[in-house]
């Protein structure tokens, strides 16, 4: 079991969504319950967990922050 979820998978986007789930990520799937390892029957695509780079999580970090610096002005 994947206790971390959806944040450390580089398809993962803000506000519970993904490339996998555009509209809204299972809750299974985003809080780690269940492992996105395999293609689910009801996705519109084959794309599944993937880590994301120490780079990109560098990034993603920055862009979290810019977005609760503008929600917090």
């Amino acid at each position: 079991m994947n206790k971390i979820g959806c944040p450390i998978c580089k398809y993962y986007q803000f506000d519970s969504n993904c490339t996998a789930f555009p509209d809204g990520i299972p809750m299974m799937f985003l809080s780690g319950e269940k492992e996105h390892t395999e293609r689910m029957k009801f996705q519109e695509n084959d794309l599944v967990f993937e880590w994301i780079s120490p780079e990109k999580q560098g990034e993603r970090r920055a862009e979290a922050i810019e977005r609760h610096k503008q929600v917090a002005v």
